[in-house]
């Protein structure tokens, strides 16, 4: 039985990406509990990242030769600029140590924050899917795993379109 798992790079080969490479800041760093931390990425000023609930980032790290597979767990109205905030994405990271960019992820504070990191949008599981109305929607069940902060994006942006 082959024991090595693939990477993320491997595992999305033939999934849809967007072709631009983003640079952005790591400002902000929230300890969840002892195994996940959120991390905040500014997006520069007069730049634009677009993405749908439901996608991740390939991230590129610096000294990192693969990049790592995340999931967006803002909503696309947090990333976009208004007069008082930058724009952000956030991603969950899951401590995992044998994972080169997650890893790289939970080094200590005092040596990634202010660190500049690439993003790319990729992902297929996008909310609304294709071609469905999600006005004709009436009840919608997410069910999460492993981090179990994929659906918030999501979720948010639901309640975000309703408010």
């Amino acid at each position: 039985m082959n024991m090595t798992s693939s990477t993320h790079q491997e595992r999305t080969a033939t999934a849809q990406r967007e072709a631009d490479l983003h640079q952005v800041k790591l400002v902000r760093i929230d300890q969840v509990n002892e195994w996940v931390r959120v991390l905040r990425l500014q997006i520069p000023p007069a730049k634009d990242v677009k993405f749908l609930p439901g996608q991740w980032l390939d991230v590129h790290l610096p000294h990192v030769r693969q990049a790592g597979g995340f999931t967006i767990t803002s909503t696309p109205k947090d990333a976009q600029h208004t007069a008082d905030r930058h724009g952000y994405l956030e991603l969950a990271i899951q401590k995992s140590p044998n994972n080169p960019p997650a890893a790289w992820l939970w080094k200590s504070e005092n040596d990634i924050l202010g660190s500049d990191v690439h993003v790319r949008v990729g992902g297929n599981f996008v909310w609304p899917p294709p071609g469905l109305d999600p006005k004709r929607i009436e009840t919608v069940t997410f069910i999460a795993g492993g981090v179990g902060i994929k659906y918030t994006s999501p979720i948010d942006h639901l309640a975000n379109r309703c408010t």
